[in-house]
């Protein structure tokens, strides 16, 4: 996940395991009194809707999901984790620009902030308000804290490393592969700590940086234009729109380009995403697609890039079945295994089956995962079976405390079985802390009778980024507002004079996060 930022204060640790010392490869590789001493090794796994690459830390004494995002500036929190743990929010005068516009910056204090061996304490952090998806993780690791030493990842074994070297600036530092690719970096093109480089795309020189906050890797428009392509002429298909900072969404596109040129790797055909976006200081962003199959070591101590292709695809969009995924399903990733079942619901590179699909719902469900208990409340809430409805959609909304959307389905729920009361009380509660311009607050005061329809829609078209999407939402819950009334023919009515919405809405569920 990309971004940028106006001057803002970096949350900078201090890592405090015993180090290690690795051997390098050849005497003549690196001098003899060079030592690579390895700090720390974190694990990685695979969470959210966008199976993100999270470390697990702890904020205030509980369990922390932590976004591994070298595309990210600084470290910060996210609003699900202060609603997870109750913590007040303060207005920064701080703004934060990445792909999707510009997020609102709060602060909060906590009384610990731990990620692997690093931590601080009774601090005041900062915490990024708007985002174009709900996040699944509570804090973003970005490339301050993580680059601060130099730091490999190795996708193969899941795992992040951390060293610090001593007198080796002349040393080759791949140890694992005396062939990999050595690309100089700089970092002078913006105040972006993350090490940015020059790739060739289709012959053309492009600006490149390794961001493993993104889901998949995507090049811009302009970028794929000034390499002499056109969409239209690439056979370019319109997939899920890009999310990342801020509330809006960018147009997406999924292209084979000709020819990428990494340092000395060459790779023909690259399947790559193309977004159409100004808010990004580079053309090409490398993400979890390429770090899966590429080890990488980002040498900060040399300005130099260490890159060894290790196997597979070099990129994919999440348009196949791909192995690794059904291996993360296999092993009980419940995220994975909804991912799993979108592919089969879908037919992306498997043949379109709802048993499946279903079935990996469930078996999700059953492992806890809170996300596919919210699927499962809704597919009993269709099925008319409410009060199992309710306890799925409320056992998944404990888990996630910033989900909007669900609780408006539970609200549905609710009234739906009878106990209007409680569903008003549940729905108040829930936007109480929601400021006026937060989505989808305004659709919750609809349903308890604070807006009417014209001045709903008004306020879902009011941002241009988003209008499309929130339009049909919101003509979504204007027309379930007239199913619970029983009126069921002004409900098809309703949508059919919402012109973002002539088809059936689609569910508020979250495309992957870039």
């Amino acid at each position: 996940m990309t971004c940028c930022t106006s001057p803002l204060r970096a949350l900078l640790f201090l890592f405090i395991f015993p180090a290690f010392v690795i051997p390098l490869h050849a005497a003549d590789a690196a001098p003899a009194d060079c030592q690579y001493h390895q700090l720390a090794t974190l694990p990685l796994r695979y969470t959210g809707p966008g199976l993100s690459l999270t470390i697990e830390g702890r904020i205030d004494g509980t369990p922390a999901d932590m976004l591994v995002d070298t595309g990210a500036t600084s470290s910060m929190l996210t609003r699900t984790a202060t609603a997870r743990r109750g913590l007040s929010l303060s207005p920064s005068n701080e703004r934060m620009r990445g792909i999707g516009g510009y997020s609102r910056v709060y602060t909060t204090r906590i009384r610990e902030f731990q990620a692997g061996p690093a931590g601080i304490r009774n601090s005041r952090v900062r915490v990024i308000g708007d985002m174009g998806f709900e996040p699944s993780f509570d804090a973003i690791l970005g490339a301050h804290f993580l680059l601060q030493t130099d730091f490999e990842i190795v996708l193969a074994s899941k795992e992040v490393r951390f060293f610090k070297p001593s007198n080796c600036k002349k040393a080759m530092l791949a140890y694992w592969d005396p062939d990999a690719v050595e690309i100089p970096f700089d970092t002078g093109f913006s105040r972006h700590p993350s090490p940015y480089f020059k790739v060739l795309l289709n012959g053309k020189e492009i600006i490149a940086m390794i961001d493993s906050g993104a889901a998949t890797s995507v090049v811009t428009r302009k970028a794929v234009e000034r390499a002499g392509l056109s969409l239209d002429a690439l056979g370019a298909q319109q997939i899920p729109s890009a999310a990342g900072i801020g509330s809006g969404r960018v147009a997406r596109w999924g292209a084979v380009l000709p020819l990428l040129q990494i340092g000395r790797e060459t790779i023909h055909n690259a399947d790559l995403g193309v977004i159409e976006t100004e808010d990004l200081d580079v053309d090409l962003l490398l993400g979890a697609d390429f770090l899966r199959a590429h080890r990488v070591l980002f040498a900060m101590s040399q300005r130099k890039l260490y890159i060894s292709y290790v196997g597979g695809a070099p990129f994919g969009q999440r348009r196949t079945l791909e192995p690794w995924l059904q291996q993360e399903a296999d092993a009980g990733n419940g995220d994975a295994q909804l991912a799993l079942a979108s592919i089969h619901a879908r037919g992306l590179g498997v043949p379109r089956d709802a048993a499946a699909a279903r079935s990996w719902i469930d078996r999700a469900a059953a492992g806890g995962n809170p996300r596919a208990m919210l699927q499962l409340g809704q597919r009993l809430q269709r099925e008319e079976k409410h009060a199992d409805a309710i306890v799925h959609l409320r056992a998944a909304l404990a888990r996630m405390p910033t989900e909007r959307f669900g609780a408006l389905w539970l609200y549905a729920a609710r009234m739906r079985s009878g106990d209007a009361e409680l569903a008003r009380r549940e729905l108040e509660a829930t936007f109480a802390r929601d400021g006026e311009d937060d989505w989808p607050r305004p659709i919750a005061e609809f349903y308890l009778g604070k807006l009417d329809e014209p001045r709903l829609l008004a306020l879902a078209r009011k941002d241009r980024s988003s209008a499309r999407a929130r339009a049909c939402q919101a003509g979504f819950h204007i027309a379930e507002h007239h199913r619970l009334a029983g009126a069921p023919e002004r409900a098809a009515q309703a949508l059919r004079d919402i012109p973002e919405c002539r088809v059936t809405p689609p569910k508020p569920a979250q495309d992957a996060d870039t």
